[in-house]
């Protein structure tokens, strides 16, 4: 099973780096659920996941290819971590845009389960490194985070 759910994984892969919106649903159960990082959040079903994170995701940095780097594969669950080499074209969760190519970290814990007879993802927990794409974007992080700090959440409602 571990092998089968690590396809599973390449396959959604090989369907993400066409970027294109709608190219996801064979991937996943209905009612999936992707909880994402501050600033994304979860997403509940593949519509909502497509409009809400893969729009401005496949906007942004149109030229993106995810490889996960390490892949593991337990029971009904696979994880894996990698980055994505693109072009920062757009902005993106408000960062602006440079122009130049950035490394977008991340790391995904996917769960798999059976929906009308196939084997599908159902759950995917994402960690995506935001503070280094504005590093890469010209932002002193540790002066950004000490900014923040200074400041109550009320200044920034």
């Amino acid at each position: 099973m571990s092998e089968a759910n690590k396809k599973l994984v390449d396959d959604m892969y090989a369907s993400m780096n066409l970027n294109e919106v709608g190219a996801m649903k064979k991937h996943w159960t209905r009612n999936m659920v992707w909880a994402g990082p501050a600033g994304i959040g979860t997403k509940h079903g593949v519509e909502q996941f497509e409009q809400e994170v893969r729009v401005d995701f496949i906007r942004s940095f149109p030229d993106k290819v995810g490889e996960d780097i390490v892949r593991i594969s337990e029971g009904d669950w696979v994880a894996g971590t990698g980055y994505q080499d693109t072009t920062f074209a757009e902005d993106w969760l408000g960062i602006p845009a440079n122009g130049e190519q950035v490394r977008v970290r991340y790391m995904d814990f996917w769960r798999i389960e059976e929906e009308d007879g196939e084997r599908k993802l159902s759950e995917n927990l994402v960690l995506i490194d935001i503070l280094g794409v504005l590093e890469q974007a010209g932002y002193n992080v540790q002066n950004v985070l000490k900014f923040i700090g200074s400041k109550p959440p009320e200044f920034f409602d």
